[in-house]
């Protein structure tokens, strides 16, 4: 009896870490998506898009360093610097770190409100998705060294 509770308990341990992980990982899809957005901005010109981040979109429409270079060198670093942060907040979530949940998605509900502002109902509509499954990351690693949120039944 005791070694079957063993195997369950460590089953559900596993379960858990797992959702945590592929919470964690869409950190890493939107910085993926990021840079993928701002190599095509930059490299093909083209207008924004309803991937990536807002944030990009504000800088590659704003941020302009020499008034006489049609490609914004500056402003790809600060995307690429941007969607380094993200991959940072995947990794630290990867490895079970809350405070890196909850901040990424602090910022990832900034970049919402900046896509809003855009009038970008599709990608508010992916980033609305891609909040719930953070929450879902989130909530699986509060399980895992948290026993009092297991016991609400959530």
């Amino acid at each position: 009896m005791q070694a079957e509770a063993n195997i369950h308990g460590t089953l559900d341990e596993a379960y858990k870490a797992r959702e945590m992980r592929l919470g964690a990982n869409w950190f890493l899809w939107v910085s993926i998506a990021s840079v993928v957005h701002s190599l095509i901005r930059f490299f093909f010109a083209t207008p924004g898009m309803s991937f990536g981040l807002g944030v990009n979109q504000y800088i590659d429409n704003n941020v302009t360093f020499h008034a006489l270079d049609p490609r914004n060198v500056g402003g790809l670093l600060i995307n690429l610097g941007i969607a380094g942060i993200f991959a940072g907040f995947g990794y630290l979530a990867r490895r079970g770190n809350d405070a890196a949940f909850i901040v990424g998605m602090f910022l990832y509900v900034f970049d919402l409100i900046v896509v809003l502002g855009y009038s970008d109902y599709w990608a508010a509509g992916i980033h609305f998705v891609v909040l719930f499954f953070l929450f879902k990351g989130l909530l699986a690693s509060r399980r895992r060294y948290d026993p009092s949120v297991d016991a609400t039944g959530a």
